[in-house]
């Protein structure tokens, strides 16, 4: 009798193909994308470089560029005075950006801005309280009206008015003669001679 022939599984390797099919493509697709976010990484990293290039890029001051200061008055007419040489720039300067240029002279003048830069020339700006200074009285005191009451002042040598003494006298309390004569500012030359006006009127 003949041998019945056994059939061939073809269950096994097929299985093993498909499973290794899939693997392939997990892995080339899984290659594929792990490329393209270094791709990706490597643009962003550019950008972010390039970036930073720009913002730290020197702005070149020549270094003989001059610094120069002009003054704005603070009256109706905001008049500005005459630009003043006030010196040229420090070698440290040379080589830093327009922002750190800028952020140097706030935090050296954080009284003053700057107004305008090149790379030949730097021009700040302080503004000034015209009302508070008269070279007529330089070195003098006055007894006047501070926010209703009575304030002694000194002026120094550039006639600047600043306060000495604020007192918890009432201006309206006082004669009107009196009163119209702080209002114009009672002028001495002494300090002491100040404090004795400031007497007879607590008197």
């Amino acid at each position: 009798m003949f041998e019945e022939k056994k059939s061939f599984h073809w269950k096994i390797p097929t299985l093993v193909l498909v499973c290794i099919l899939v693997l392939s493509s997990g892995i080339y697709i899984g290659t594929k994308l792990r490329d393209n976010d270094t791709k990706e990484q490597n643009k962003m990293a550019s950008k972010v470089s390039n970036k930073n290039e720009k913002t730290t890029e020197a702005f070149g001051l020549n270094e003989n560029c001059e610094i120069w200061l002009q003054t704005i008055y603070s009256d109706n007419s905001d008049t500005k005075s005459s630009p003043i040489m006030i010196g040229t720039v420090p070698d440290e300067l040379l080589d830093k950006s327009e922002d750190e240029i800028i952020a140097y002279f706030n935090d050296k003048y954080p009284n003053r801005e700057v107004e305008s830069i090149n790379k030949y020339e730097i021009v700040l700006t302080e503004t000034e309280d015209v009302s508070s200074v008269d070279a007529t009285k330089a070195n003098k005191y006055s007894v006047e009206i501070n926010s209703g009451y009575v304030g002694i002042y000194k002026y120094d040598s550039t006639g600047k008015k600043s306060i000495v003494e604020e007192t918890q006298i009432e201006v309206d309390s006082l004669p009107r003669t009196v009163q119209d004569e702080l209002q114009q500012g009672i002028i001495v030359s002494s300090k002491d001679e100040a404090y004795s006006k400031l007497e007879d009127m607590d008197s």
